[in-house]
């Protein structure tokens, strides 16, 4: 059997790459595997600033915040497994074979090594989900994928507005 993969981000563009993922797998008759990457930023924001306590009173940290920011984080991470399963149970009831996937850390190398995993032929992505300034700062999801992937690489544009 086939495999696609289809990473999403939960952007205004998910729906227009989880309809073009589930098109292709099931013209190929091929499993499509649903991926989000979910981030430790709250997380991370609070240890990093916990790390300056004692040098400025603007990045003194209260003795809970690093545990409120991993509250803050499994919340998250709650609510975007929830929202991924739910994909994935509505492409089965539509004829998809879907199955869904999440996973924490660093999108671009987590997408190409889950691809590998799993064999895929296909990976299926959002050309941007994030604006100008993520990509400055952070770089392209897409483009990352693009460049190190072993298998083709579908690109859904994003939606025009």
């Amino acid at each position: 059997m086939k495999q696609l993969l289809a990473a999403v981000d939960f952007s205004k563009n998910t729906d227009a790459v989880l309809q073009q993922a589930a098109s292709l797998a099931k013209a190929l008759d091929a499993k499509l595997w649903i991926l989000h990457i979910a981030s430790d930023e709250t997380q991370a924001m609070a240890y990093e600033a916990s790390q300056f306590a004692g040098y400025t009173p603007e990045f003194t940290s209260m003795p809970g915040d690093v545990q409120l920011a991993r509250d803050l984080s499994a919340e998250e991470f709650k609510r975007e497994h929830s929202q991924l399963l739910a994909m994935s149970a509505k492409l089965r009831e539509e004829g998809t074979q879907a199955q869904a996937i999440l996973l924490k850390g660093d999108a671009p190398k987590l997408i190409l090594e889950k691809a590998a995993d799993l064999q895929t032929e296909i990976i299926i992505l959002g050309s941007h989900g994030h604006g100008l300034l993520h990509k400055a700062l952070l770089g392209s999801v897409s483009e990352a994928v693009i460049r190190h992937a072993r298998c083709n690489v579908l690109i859904v544009p994003s939606a025009k507005d």
